[in-house]
């Protein structure tokens, strides 16, 4: 049995170095421990819920930050979506990339890739809810 800091750790381990780690110009952080200033494209680790079964299954969140951009003509804050776009497929393209041979972990995402608003800070965030069965223990 893996305790949910164990199990973002593993989730962060496989992020490092990715094409989608790389695809960011910010730092992977765990929920809570992200600036509060940040413009960076940042990726953050959250543990949504774990199930204590014969096979231990649960969700993890991970939500990669994009700052909004200026529009030209009247100043107002507009979501980048082209680039929230590209981060959507990029992360598509990371889930499909995690093979058993990677990790101890079975992965498939729980529902569609989107993008959410955080209008406080001017930022927009891809959420990627990744479900994932521990293969091992």
């Amino acid at each position: 049995m893996k305790t949910a800091k164990q199990i973002q750790s593993d989730i962060i381990e496989l992020l490092k170095d990715s094409e989608l780690s790389n695809a960011v110009n910010g730092k992977i952080y765990r929920f809570g421990y992200r600036p509060r200033n940040s413009q960076a494209e940042d990726i953050i680790v959250i543990f949504t819920a774990g199930f204590a079964e014969q096979i231990q299954t649960g969700i993890v969140t991970i939500n990669i930050y994009i700052p909004d951009i200026e529009n030209v003509d009247n100043g107002v804050m507009l979501e980048n979506g082209r680039r929230g776009g590209e981060l959507e497929i990029a992360a598509c393209n990371w889930v499909e990339s995690l093979t058993a041979d990677k990790s101890d972990y079975k992965f498939s995402l729980q529902q569609t890739v989107y993008t959410e608003a955080e209008p406080e800070i001017n930022q927009h965030f891809v959420v990627v809810k990744l479900k994932y069965e521990l293969l091992t223990i």
